[in-house]
């Protein structure tokens, strides 16, 4: 039993399965409930990367740490709580030089024991490796795409780019499925883009039309 801070955190407006703010609040919620831990205060990240730490949601809870504000941090996973191993490290040593310990959910980290902390140093590490080589295939990509003379920014119809990796976007996935049938079926671009506009689909910048120039683009590069 004991007062925890909660810290949640998620890269972008597309938020992932499982990752998105109101999840990871509902999960810590009922851990502490669980557990008999009292929730001081919840601190949020939104549309904020976790490979650096100036964040001001994290800047915050450093300060809370350093004045012993609290008797635990508690997490959903260590991706939300911080990308970068040393940034990670560093901030749990703090953590146990006020006695204040770690808890993340998803990993069933603890670091009020020997094998809690060295559990964390592990999965810190291999967290951090798989951002740096999923960066890399990100960055190969990209290559590949500009070698072709596809589009490769971060408008990338199907895809988002989350943390530094590509992720798929279901739903545009799905919306060029649809335009490629619609294509090959006979129907015209401006037929088309009336067909996204009555869905209600989106451009990738947010536009609220698609127009006969659109629907040509992205056939042409995707």
């Amino acid at each position: 039993m004991g007062k925890l801070v909660s810290y949640l955190r998620c890269s972008t407006s597309y938020q992932l399965e499982g990752h998105s703010i109101d999840n990871q609040r509902l999960k810590i919620k009922q851990y502490c409930a669980l557990h008999n831990h009292d929730l001081l205060d919840e601190i949020v990240d939104e549309g904020v990367s976790g490979k650096t730490s100036k964040r001001e949601g994290y800047a915050k809870l450093m300060q809370i740490i350093d004045r012993k504000g609290c008797d635990g941090v508690i997490v959903y996973s260590l991706s939300r709580y911080s990308r970068n191993t040393m940034d990670t490290l560093s901030s749990i040593e703090r953590m146990n030089q006020k006695g204040i310990t770690f808890h993340s959910l998803s990993e069933s980290i603890d670091t009020s024991s020997p094998n809690g902390r060295f559990f964390l140093t592990i999965l810190s590490s291999l967290s951090q490796l798989e951002r740096e080589i999923t960066s890399q295939r990100v960055t190969d990509v990209l290559k590949g795409l500009k070698s072709t003379n596809k589009p490769y920014s971060n408008d990338m119809y199907g895809f988002d780019k989350v943390d530094g990796m590509l992720v798929k976007n279901e739903p545009e996935q799905k919306m060029l499925r649809k335009i490629h049938k619609m294509n090959k079926l006979g129907y015209s671009f401006t037929e088309i883009a009336k067909f996204l506009n009555d869905k209600g689909y989106k451009t990738k910048r947010g536009g609220k039309k698609y127009y006969y120039s659109t629907v040509e683009y992205i056939l042409k590069s995707f």
